[in-house]
């Protein structure tokens, strides 16, 4: 089963002082990164100390992820013969793949480490979203909008959700068809709650299973809103009873028919609900 993190907290790469912190902070996952936070001259002391840190001190297998640079960059094939050669690999829940173009792309990335880890590949460009069902195919770990540099290529607004629709859904109905998650890119106003919980909740209508985060501050927000509430969960579960007791005829709940597009919505809150930590279930 694919593991479908409701918050994924980026952390610089360059601060390993940070990283233990990120990771109390609360999110589903952190994501350690190696590109966009690391300055060039910082390239190599950041992944030696990535490194060190994820194969020695990180707090748990399975919940560190890294963001490499991209594979068609000199650094990004150093990122990966180093995790391919490091025990570190074996503790990482997922590598993320920025400017994910192709499903070679992540084809490569999987063949030169030789080993089963998820990638989550990051579509940011035209390119990448002509190509995305061709990137979910390959994206193990899902597929996350990289809503920055996707909106920049095109001199359009990442702030107006309107201009954004198409590569949203896009990519949510991509990676349905492959069966992986989707993750909204990270919302760039830290101190915009109300815009934070009102992007995450429509993100959430779309058919997302998470988003990025940037500040430990939005961790809370983005958990809650892809959390199913009480109400959701009783429903949910009321929903699979009526079809069990069903003795083969049309099976009804609320006085609505409950055909299969209905059982797969129920059962996809059940299984998010067994995700998620009992005690914030229903926030």
């Amino acid at each position: 089963m694919i593991q479908a993190f409701r918050s994924l907290l980026f952390v610089p790469g360059a601060r390993p002082d940070r990283f233990a912190k990120a990771a109390a902070a609360g999110a589903d996952t952190i994501i350690i990164d190696l590109e966009d936070a690391v300055l060039p001259a910082d390239k190599d002391s950041a992944r030696a100390a990535v490194l060190d840190w994820v194969a020695v001190a990180a707090p748990e297998a399975g919940t560190i992820g890294v963001r490499i640079n991209s594979p068609r960059t000199a650094y990004g094939c150093a990122d990966i013969a180093a995790f391919a050669g490091s025990p570190a690999l074996a503790r990482l829940a997922f590598l993320m793949v920025p400017k994910a173009e192709t499903g070679v792309d992540l084809e490569i990335v999987t063949e030169a480490l030789g080993s089963g880890i998820p990638l989550i590949a990051v579509v940011e460009s035209g390119r990448g979203l002509a190509e995305v069902s061709a990137v979910a195919a390959q994206a193990k770990g899902g597929v996350l909008f990289g809503g920055a540099d996707y909106s920049a290529s095109l001199g359009a607004d990442l702030a107006d959700w309107d201009a954004m629709i198409t590569p949203r859904a896009l990519i949510s109905a991509a990676s349905a068809a492959a069966g992986v998650p989707a993750y909204d890119v990270p919302y760039l106003d830290v101190k915009d709650e109300a815009g934070l919980g009102d992007y995450t909740a429509r993100a959430r209508r779309m058919g997302f299973s998470g988003r990025a985060c940037i500040h430990p501050d939005q961790v809370a927000a983005v958990n809650a809103a892809f959390t199913p509430t009480e109400a959701e969960i009783a429903d949910a579960r009321a929903i699979i009873a009526s079809l069990n007791a069903s003795t083969g005829g049309a099976v009804l709940h609320k006085g609505k028919l409950v055909d299969r597009p209905v059982i797969l919505a129920a059962e996809r809150v059940l299984a998010r609900a067994e995700s998620v930590p009992k005690s914030v279930q229903g926030t």
